[in-house]
């Protein structure tokens, strides 16, 4: 795992804590995002909009972030 890619996990780990749920694809997740940036503030981005993704949408238990 390289160190956008733990970014990312962490990120998303970040969002899990906050909002009481589980991130079931969690780790496709972070591969996928660190296999399509560049820089740590494209990963920032990215898992923003998956918080606001998730307070929108009121997520809560086990959520699965659908892949394009």
């Amino acid at each position: 795992m390289n160190e956008i890619e733990e970014q990312a996990r962490a990120q998303l780990m970040m969002i899990e804590q906050v909002y009481a749920l589980k991130i079931t694809n969690r780790d496709e997740v972070a591969r996928l995002i660190a296999e399509r940036v560049d820089n740590d503030r494209q990963v920032l981005t990215i898992c923003t909009s998956l918080n606001s993704w998730v307070l929108l949408n009121k997520k809560k238990g086990n959520v699965v972030i659908p892949l394009l």
